[in-house]
């Protein structure tokens, strides 16, 4: 009796323990079905969320893109207008008073050489002279001096023209490295500017190279419905978008300030 009673209280427990098991069982299975329920709802909504942000950041991409080929095109141009009217600019520099500086350098070459065998007569006879007191030939030294001293004042008038000329032509350079200073003093700060530009260049490149590989990506990400990838990868391209933009402004204010100094610079040029 009391092992039959014993053998029923152990089957009683068995089931009990067994019903239990059960029920966790069941709370597991309905836990883990949910949390796989809410985890792909929520990629769902992540996913849709990540098309939403695409769709929206689109239109302001394209208008993006668009700005900076039109600024890239517009700093490019102002760029070679800068350096046609730099090099302009340096020609006339060279070429300040070189039409009255060829001429004066024309009429001091024909005055010595329309001076030359006077002058180099003069000197020989002196020489000569010199010779002939040394070799204590009286008659010789004072027929030498003679003529030496009759040509005098043709020599002196002569050395006299040979100078103005020279004088002048060495007046009309100095005269025109001086203007030619006042305009390149004006435009030293091109150099620096332009330092700037060279400077702000390399960033550009470095960012545009970032920004090619990023779009590189998202493509890619497209091709493969990778919304959620996409998305982050076309934010990147996005920001050196910006970064690309903030970079042309800084470009398109030197240049413009290239162009003034350059303006400014011409205008101080000889008319």
């Amino acid at each position: 009796m009391i092992n039959h009673v014993r053998k029923t209280n152990e089957a009683s427990g068995q089931t009990r323990r067994s019903n239990h098991l059960k029920l966790w069982f069941l709370v597991f299975c309905m836990v883990t079905l949910l949390l796989g329920n809410t985890t792909q709802a929520h990629a769902v909504e992540s996913w849709d969320g990540a098309l939403e942000k695409i769709d929206r950041l689109y239109n302001d991409f394209s208008l993006l893109e668009t700005s900076l080929q039109l600024e890239g095109q517009q700093i490019r141009l102002l760029r070679k207008q800068n350096n046609d009217n730099l090099k302009s600019a340096n020609t006339r520099i060279q070429a300040i008073d070189q039409g009255n500086i060829s001429q004066l350098k024309l009429q001091a070459e024909q005055a010595q050489l329309k001076h030359a065998p006077l002058l180099k007569l003069y000197t020989e006879l002196g020489k000569q002279a010199t010779a002939a007191r040394k070799a204590k030939n009286s008659k010789a030294a004072v027929l030498l001096d003679l003529k030496r001293n009759n040509m005098k004042a043709s020599v002196v008038a002569a050395r006299s023209d040979v100078k103005a000329k020279q004088d002048a032509l060495t007046s009309a350079k100095k005269q025109a490295a001086n203007k030619a200073q006042i305009v390149k003093d004006a435009l030293v700060p091109v150099q620096t500017l332009k330092k700037q530009v060279a400077a702000e260049n390399k960033i550009v490149t470095a960012t545009e190279k970032l920004r090619s590989e990023a779009n590189k990506r998202y493509k890619a990400c497209v091709k493969m419905g990778n919304a959620i990838t996409a998305m982050t990868e076309m934010q990147l391209v996005y920001e050196q978008m910006v970064r690309i933009q903030a970079s042309q402004h800084k470009l398109s204010g030197w240049e413009g300030k290239i162009s003034d100094t350059i303006r400014l610079a011409a205008a101080k040029l000889p008319k």
